[in-house]
């Protein structure tokens, strides 16, 4: 019974995050996002190159999994 009513406390929770995103709409739909040219099957890149982890992090995170693990 115990698990039970934790159950429907949690489904309570969460059933109410959901419905506080909905925003009420005036029924107009929204103006379609601006169009880029990409051709279909590549990846759209803007020349930035992404941030590479050091490798020291990567030690961090891994013995810390070891651990977890």
């Amino acid at each position: 019974m115990r698990y039970l009513a934790l159950a429907l406390v949690l489904a309570c929770v969460l059933s109410g995050t959901a419905l506080a995103g909905e925003i009420p709409t005036t029924g107009a739909t929204a103006p379609p996002p601006p169009s880029s040219v990409v051709t279909p099957g590549e990846i759209p890149t803007t020349g930035a190159i992404a941030p590479q982890a050091s490798s020291t992090a990567l030690t961090i995170i891994l013995t810390l999994l070891g651990i977890v693990r």
